[in-house]
């Protein structure tokens, strides 16, 4: 054999080995680049998840302080409930809805044409501004044979500030008949408001 054939088969094969070796590499670096784009979504997506908690966490809470049913309209007694907003920024407008057995629907506007009742029964109510601390009374309509019942309030505050997205919460409080009291002349009267 001669000198520069054997030379040239020599490089041949360490071309080829220096081939196979790159192509090895490139799966490689391809496979990592793939781990490392899966890896920025991952994070991507944390990120995303920690500033929606983070907003959620700034938003409005609330609670019910009370809760009674009010037979004082004769026509359709009603879940009297005392809404606070416990903390969370100002909000222009917050709007209730009410789910439950026994409920008919939020009292709305007053219409003595309604027939049933004096008041317009509305799916949900703006209730208007809140703050931090303060409180509003929501009248929830209920059918006639409900005294006790667990009404469950959805509340959407109005957008805030810069905010497009709006906070949902739900809060819920059984309503009852309150229990009777007594009068300073000893006789029995009735926690509820209306003639006893």
């Amino acid at each position: 054999m001669d000198g520069e054939l054997v030379t040239a088969i020599a490089a041949t094969m360490v071309s080829a080995v220096a081939t196979g070796y790159a192509a090895m590499q490139a799966h490689i670096a391809k496979g990592a680049a793939r781990s490392a784009e899966a890896q920025v979504a991952l994070l991507l997506r944390q990120i995303e998840g920690e500033e929606a908690d983070r907003f959620e966490a700034r938003g409005p809470q609330f609670s019910i302080e009370a809760a009674h049913t009010d037979e004082s309209d004769v026509n359709v007694p009603r879940g009297k409930l005392v809404v606070k907003q416990d903390s969370g920024p100002p909000l222009s407008s917050v709007t209730v809805s009410a789910i439950g057995s026994g409920v008919e629907g939020m009292r709305g506007a007053y219409d003595p044409d309604s027939g049933h009742s004096d008041y317009l029964w509305e799916q949900s109510i703006d209730i208007g501004p809140m703050a931090a601390g303060g409180t509003h009374d929501v009248y929830v309509d209920l059918d006639y044979h409900t005294h006790r019942t667990r009404i469950q309030l959805s509340l959407v505050p109005g957008p805030h500030r810069r905010h497009l997205a709006a906070w949902r919460r739900r809060t819920s409080r059984a309503a009852a008949r309150p229990a009777a009291r007594a009068r300073p002349d000893g006789a029995r009267m009735s926690g509820f408001t209306g003639p006893i």
